[in-house]
């Protein structure tokens, strides 16, 4: 049995309602070398049932089982150990690729010998049931060597912190041993450590990834100060990582954008996470703020307290 040219990763918890569109939009794909690995957090819905249908019915199919809940970082790691495809693309499970998506970016990744195709995504909203393609889309094709691409990822405009609009060389993952981090905003990250170690990116202008959201303005829908204090996180553990790899001061000017994101949400997320704090909206938002100026300033040697620090709660 030879091996497939892509391995696509789904993880599956309480996607009863989604599932089947999600799963029909791979089986469906142009470019058909590929298998799935689909990853049943131990999900109490209907959802394996649904995802057992195209197991039957397709070989290219399988799916594994978590004993407990373990969350989507830890899911996605059991799916990258036994990835067989020369590439991996992942999808949410509630979420649709175009029906061109894996061959437009096969084609892309290995007509330029690049480790990594990034595309456009677009949004779709439940709310609304509209469709709305991202913000800062990708305009042109364009191949990136590997100091440009990093700074274009960290500068989050049109790379963007996801590894769900991009088809990855297993080897980035493989060779330099890296995983997805337990935690809420874990692609950026996964991406930024990914991002250190390529030779060559490839860009293109096509919208591949349908991304549903529950609403069409901006909102979080279960904002915890667990999820405030991984996306303050974010900041120390991509400083550290390019640090370690001698390439903080090339980027710090394109990484201080995601720094201004972080600072300026703080006082938005402890807004909406208001029922959970046990102090005030405001002192929080002070308290996170000092934080992420703290991670930008401390040496980076002492990163790793700051990463233990729950600054809201």
């Amino acid at each position: 049995m030879s091996e497939p040219k892509i391995t696509v990763i789904v993880p599956i918890h309480n996607v009863e309602q989604y599932i089947d569109d999600c799963l029909e939009s791979i089986r469906s794909q142009t470019f058909t070398d590929f298998e799935v690995i689909m990853v049943n957090d131990a999900t109490p819905d209907n959802s394996v049932a649904i995802a057992e249908k195209y197991v039957n019915s397709d070989s290219r199919f399988r799916i594994i089982h978590n004993d407990t809940c373990i969350g989507l970082s830890r899911t996605r790691n059991r799916a990258i150990e036994i990835a067989r495809g020369e590439y991996i693309a992942f999808i949410d499970s509630d979420d649709r690729y175009a029906e061109q998506f894996l061959e437009r970016m096969y084609n892309a990744i290995t007509e330029h010998n690049a480790d990594v195709a990034v595309c456009d995504f677009a949004l779709y909203y439940l709310n609304t049931k509209k469709t709305k393609r991202s913000g800062n889309h990708i305009t042109n094709n364009k191949v990136y060597d590997s100091l440009p691409a990093l700074k274009e990822l960290l500068h989050d405009k049109n790379f963007r912190f996801y590894v769900w609009n991009k088809l990855w060389k297993t080897s980035l993952f493989k060779e330099n041993n890296i995983r997805m981090t337990p935690m809420y905003y874990e692609d950026i990250v996964v991406c930024s450590q990914l991002f250190c170690h390529v030779n060559k990116v490839v860009s293109i202008n096509y919208c591949g990834y349908y991304y549903t959201r529950a609403f069409s303005k901006y909102k979080e829908v279960s904002m915890s100060c667990k999820r405030i204090n991984d996306y303050i996180n974010t900041v120390p553990l991509v400083r550290s990582y390019l640090s370690k790899k001698g390439l903080y001061k090339p980027c710090k000017l394109y990484f201080n954008t995601h720094i201004l994101h972080v600072y300026f949400s703080v006082p938005l997320l402890c807004f909406q996470a208001r029922t959970e704090l046990h102090q005030s909206v405001l002192r929080n938002s002070v308290s996170g703020m000092n934080r992420v100026i703290r991670c930008c300033r401390r040496p980076v040697d002492e990163l790793t307290d700051l990463i233990k620090v729950d600054s809201v709660k």
